[in-house]
Parts: structure tokens; C-alpha cells; sequence
């Protein structure tokens, strides 16, 4: 049986305004998805609840989780309402996503759940565990070209990430104006730019959690360390579903 990974998604009223359609769009990067069909594991597109359901986010969580074996936190989705300069935090930008990804994030972690957050998932998995975001955009981080790698990081000796990856440099992309600021307790950073931003972090023990800044997810066709990460990942939510003794695929 395949292992169902969940992939969060973005709500197209939240990210560009003015919906191109009444209700607007519901959506994620076809490369999460992708990424998780490569590693032989089936990705489910969680959509929380929306407007007259709004308040049945708890249920939906623990709904949802009872038939994962793991969790990816995507990215901003190309939030285009707030200029660069007028950013404001994670739960400002959306609302809705915010308080449905913060249920899921804490339900996971009380589970012991693998997760992956690339980018906003990165950030959403830093303040909903206790660390915190800074509030200066940076600079220079943001690259035009999604196929091409834009900076090098340098992966912290002894991590998770720096095993799996049997590597202490990784060329990766940029697309992100936010920074986490300082990891939340229990957190190790994993990964520093050569600025020294935090640009990748996991739990010093337990569960298979990594944070990216970067997104991992486009360098899958072309890079053997983002396979290794998508690989350890679904193989570590096959290993949790088997600990729980649930069928991998029980919809």
C-alpha cells in the first residue's frame, strides 16, 4: 500500500486579493506533489476549511492525520496583496491558512509525525513551535529563475541534515523576503547562508522534522540531496505509519 503524504495549499482570496472567480482557487506547486510521487508515496492536497465551515478546523486536522503517514508545509503560494516593505507576519498574510496550519503543525508534532515546511512551511513550523520570524525583510533572496540555484548553504556538522545529505555544502534556490529569527526550543539550526541566516532547522531529538528556507522540492529532478530528503522523508512516514499500525492508505 502507498503511503499518503499531506501537502498544505494556499486560498488564491488569501495570497492575490480580489478572486479572479467567486470563491477563488485553492492550490499548491505541482513540485511538492511531485517530489512525493517520486519517492513511490501518494500526496493528498489538504484544504482547510473555508468561510460558513470555518470553525471546524480541529476535526479536519485530526481527521486528515489519522490517514497520513507525513506532512509537507508548502510555501506562500506567491502572496501578491502586501508589497516587500509592508509584509506583515505569518497569520496577517493568511489568516485562515495560519490557524489551520498551526492546529496541524501541533496535532503532528503530538503524534510524532514527519514533517516537512519549505519556505512559509519552514517559518510556520519555527513561531508555531516557539521560535520567532524576523521582522525585516531581507535583501537579495529573491531569484527570478526557479530552475537555477542562487547561494550556497552550509550544512551544521552533526545534524540530521548534514547525514542525510553527506555533505557540508548544498547550492540551493531563493525565493523568500522572511526569516526566521531564532529556532524554537528543542531546535537545532541545521543550515546557515553565508550571511548566517537560518536557512534550515530540525528537533534536536524526535521525530523526522526539517524546516527549509529554500525549496527543495524544485531541485528534485536535477539534485541528489533533495532526493535523499524526499526519500528519508516518506520512508521515515511509512516507518511511523507501521509504529501505529494503520494501513498506509486507509481513506
Amino acid at each position: 500500500m502507498q503511503t499518503l503524504i499531506g501537502v498544505t495549499s494556499a486560498w488564491s482570496v488569501e495570497t492575490w486579493g480580489d478572486p479572479p472567480r467567486p470563491g477563488g482557487y485553492i492550490y499548491t506547486d505541482k513540485a511538492y506533489t511531485g517530489a512525493v510521487y517520486g519517492c513511490g508515496a501518494l500526496p493528498l492536497v489538504l484544504v482547510p476549511p473555508l468561510e460558513r465551515y470555518a470553525g471546524e478546523e480541529q476535526g479536519a486536522v485530526e481527521a486528515f492525520l489519522d490517514r497520513l503517514g507525513g506532512l509537507i508545509l508548502t510555501g506562500g503560494g506567491g502572496a501578491r496583496r502586501f508589497k516587500a516593505e509592508e509584509l506583515p507576519g505569518l497569520a496577517g498574510q493568511q489568516p485562515l491558512r495560519y490557524c489551520f496550519e498551526s492546529l496541524l503543525i501541533r496535532e503532528a508534532w503530538r503524534r510524532g509525525m514527519p514533517v516537512l515546511g519549505m519556505c512559509r512551511g519552514h517559518q510556520m513550523m519555527a513561531e508555531v513551535m516557539g521560535g520567532t520570524i524576523q521582522k525585516q525583510t531581507v535583501e537579495g533572496h529573491v531569484q527570478e529563475e526557479q530552475a537555477l540555484t542562487a547561494h550556497s548553504v552550509e550544512l551544521v556538522p552533526g545534524t540530521r541534515l548534514a547525514r542525510l545529505c553527506a555533505a557540508g555544502r548544498w547550492e540551493v534556490n531563493s525565493f523568500h523576503r522572511q526569516v526566521v529569527a531564532e529556532v524554537p526550543p528543542g531546535f537545532v539550526v541545521a543550515a546557515r547562508s553565508a550571511e548566517g541566516l537560518i536557512e534550515a532547522m530540525e528537533p534536536r531529538e524526535g521525530p523526522f522534522w526539517l524546516g527549509f528556507q529554500f525549496h527543495p522540492e524544485l531541485l528534485f529532478d536535477e539534485d541528489e540531496m533533495a532526493r535523499r530528503i524526499f526519500r528519508s522523508f516518506v520512508q521515515a512516514a511509512e516507518e511511523y505509519l507501521t509504529k501505529s499500525r494503520r494501513p498506509a492508505n486507509s481513506m
